[in-house]
């Protein structure tokens, strides 16, 4: 097991600020880093080196060890990466990462949508032949928000965080030594495993597009308190049973962490019950067709899904249906911009041996 001094986060967003203070009143240090570009969005933190945290994690201000728009000051002497990123910024934080990586080091995104096979052929466009082991979780360990330049609050805490390693052959040891960060991480087969087990894709895409007039025209709005009608909540079904299936023609077994078809419940896997009045209907946005919810979850996720589903002889019209609305929404083809396993150099892998690649790199 790895014996952690400092860790480095990467990405100062809601889940980056919420886990860089959360872990430093757990008694670890910390770095946070933010790109430079990004630098104002964080400058109190920058210049304070503090963040208050509030809500359901630990309570209290948290004096962060450093907060770095430095990548190299970020991760001197650091073993243990936690990347903290949007799927679109995952592809660019691992170039500015690539150099400064060493032998030895672990890289987990937080959470993953199989980015960290991205990440791997980061390095190997790059060239970079170091003993790096990647890793990727299912969800992020809270559902956060930022409230202030200085504050965040967590309105709730992941009971399960499914996590694979790349390879696999190191899931044993690199599981041994994130639970001691975060006690709900439990050990997935593999990447891919973790990725199909990401259930955004299924909760956000669909009430959000079809609730584009609302979006567009109102002054306000809150996803989990308006959108998830019984109409609305079918599609949703919909789009998670294509992502069964095709975890089922990947081979992978239960648990698929599917939504429940009879209540609004739709992370209790991950968050317990009761999480979308514990959480979900505080939660505000989205407020335009740009949020996340269409922009990362439908190309980073869905289209993931469909294209794996494609590799497998698997149909996903529920799914085909909201990538083609939101390509049109936003005037963007996100079947050719998004997650594919042709963008991946996967265009032809036969899924034994994309299998037998995960699990000894």
């Amino acid at each position: 097991m790895m014996q952690i001094d400092t860790i480095a986060i990467l990405g100062a967003g809601n889940g980056g600020r919420a886990m860089a203070a959360d872990l430093t009143l757990a008694g670890f240090k910390v770095n946070l880093y933010e790109l430079p570009q990004f630098a104002g969005s964080i400058e109190h933190i920058l210049k304070s080196g503090e963040i208050v945290i509030s809500g359901v994690a630990r309570e209290g201000k948290a004096k962060i060890n450093l907060v770095t728009t430095d990548i190299a000051e970020a991760l001197y002497g650091v073993e243990l990466v936690l990347l903290c990123v949007p799927s679109f910024g995952q592809k660019m934080m691992a170039e500015i990462c690539a150099p400064v990586l060493r032998d030895g080091m672990t890289v987990v995104l937080i959470p993953g949508g199989f980015g960290s096979f991205v990440f791997y052929r980061v390095l190997q466009d790059l060239g970079i032949n170091k003993n790096i082991t990647l890793a990727e979780v299912a969800t992020l360990p809270y559902g956060a928000r930022i409230i202030s330049p200085e504050e965040v609050i967590v309105h709730i805490n992941a009971i399960n965080l499914p996590t694979g390693v790349f390879p696999s052959t190191r899931t044993a040891e690199v599981i041994k030594t994130l639970q001691n960060l975060y006690p709900a991480i439990t050990a997935a087969e593999d990447i891919l495993d973790v990725a199909l087990n990401n259930v955004n894709p299924c909760v956000h895409p669909a009430p959000s597009i079809l609730n584009t007039g609302r979006i567009e025209y109102a002054d306000d709005f809150y996803l989990y308190r308006e959108a998830m009608t019984p109409s609305v909540r079918r599609v949703m079904v919909a789009v998670d049973r294509e992502r069964q299936a095709v975890r089922e023609a990947w081979g992978y077994k239960p648990p698929h962490f599917g939504l429940d078809p009879d209540t609004y419940e739709v992370f209790e896997d991950y968050f317990g019950r009761g999480g979308v009045d514990q959480a979900g209907k505080k939660m505000r946005g989205p407020l335009s067709m740009k949020d996340r919810y269409i922009t990362e979850d439908i190309p980073y996720g869905l289209v993931l899904y469909a294209s794996a589903g494609d590799v497998v002889g698997v149909d996903t019209p529920a799914c085909d249906a909201l990538i083609n609305l939101a390509s049109i929404i936003n005037k963007e083809d996100y079947w050719q911009t998004g997650r594919t396993f042709a963008s991946l150099g996967l265009e032809n892998i036969v899924p034994a041996k994309l299998k037998e690649l995960l699990h000894n790199g």
